[in-house]
């Protein structure tokens, strides 16, 4: 008789809880800042309701399905396909970063990060032991760099780095050689540096991180009125609803500095469930991951579970003033119809494989 698969429920609940309460906090940012048609609660609710519908037909649906080289392939080309749309011809704040279709925009630059997950999860598993050789070294890089290029080359800096961080987490859990990750780290630092002095507006954002109090109502304006939101929270916060700073005082309170709304109203009591509940996505996907029947799993799960919490703890630590600003939402919480799919979808991956875990 053939063994009854089960999810992993404390995991499970934990993402809708945060999907939930995410509709509830863009409601309460949105509605207070003025809009009567409630679009931005009905576009995020449109967004949640088709990223949970795609997290359930995952989370039931074998994820070795998603091993076949065609597949993997074909997710990475219609990805580069996409990144390379909104490069030529993409709008908004940053230009190639985004796409529109049927009225609704997208971030490209998001389903990358999934396509990236599965990419190297097939492509760590095929490799095995041979992983260390300069030729499937080199092989996987020029696929990464690619996806890194033309994200970066949508002036997104942020997603390019956040994606090198979570690659190097599935090639750490493969075994790559020390030797290895201390080139890729020189490699990255350099990139970066570089990065950041052809644009004069990143270099500004590393010196009104270590001194925003100089500028406070141009440069340093977001990370102090940050401050002061979290800050006038106190323990319980002001109660929902009940906050100031989002109205017109925090920019993006509903996207990049929900955190700190969520601490004026909830209080360090609401910031430290949030925390929590990252925390437990950590554990619970590191288990799944260590409890994967092959590799191709492991690795999947490792990709998804690095995903969502480094881009938790990069928009959690620059709402504190821990890290540079950074326009990067909080996963499941923010305001961000993308962001809320890919995520979603990739919790319904790695729910499947928690059902396969011995």
């Amino acid at each position: 008789m053939p063994r009854q698969l089960h999810y992993d429920r404390l995991l499970c609940l934990t993402i809708l809880a945060l999907t939930c309460f995410g509709l509830l906090m863009v409601f309460s940012v949105t509605a207070a800042d003025g809009d009567p048609s409630f679009s931005f609660i009905r576009k995020q609710g449109i967004a949640a309701v088709i990223g949970l519908a795609g997290m359930r037909f995952l989370m039931f649906r074998d994820y070795h399905e998603w091993r076949n080289q065609k597949v993997v392939f074909g997710v990475v080309g219609a990805a580069i396909v996409l990144l390379t749309m909104a490069f030529l011809f993409g709008s908004g704040a940053n230009t190639g970063r985004w796409l529109s279709l049927g009225g609704f925009s997208f971030q490209p630059s998001e389903v990358a990060k999934l396509a990236v997950i599965l990419f190297l999860a097939y492509y760590l598993e095929t490799h095995g032991d041979k992983i260390d050789s300069v030729r499937s070294m080199a092989g996987g890089g020029i696929v990464l760099a690619a996806f890194c290029a033309l994200i970066f080359g949508g002036r997104d800096l942020g997603t390019a780095v956040a994606i090198g961080v979570v690659a190097a987490t599935m090639l750490w859990t493969a075994g790559l050689r020390m030797r290895w990750f201390l080139a890729g780290i020189v490699l990255a630092i350099g990139l970066v540096y570089a990065a950041t002095i052809v644009e004069p507006y990143r270099m500004q954002r590393i010196t009104t991180f270590l001194h925003p109090e100089e500028d406070p109502l141009g440069a340093g304006f977001q990370a102090m009125q940050s401050q002061i939101a979290i800050g006038s929270g106190g323990v319980i916060g002001q109660g929902l609803m009940f906050g100031r700073q989002k109205m017109r005082f925090l920019p993006a309170a509903h996207t990049d500095f929900i955190f700190g709304v969520i601490g004026e109203e909830t209080g360090l009591v609401g910031c430290s469930i949030i925390v929590i509940a990252f925390g437990l996505i950590l554990w619970r996907g590191l288990w799944v991951s260590i409890r994967a029947p092959d590799a191709f799993g492991r690795y999947l799960a490792v990709g998804v579970t690095a995903m969502i919490v480094c881009q938790a703890m990069i928009n959690m630590g620059v709402a504190l003033s821990m890290l540079p600003t950074k326009g990067m939402p909080l996963p499941f919480v923010s305001y961000g119809g993308s962001s809320l799919i890919v995520c979603l979808i990739g919790s319904g991956l790695l729910l499947n494989v928690s059902q396969h875990a011995d």
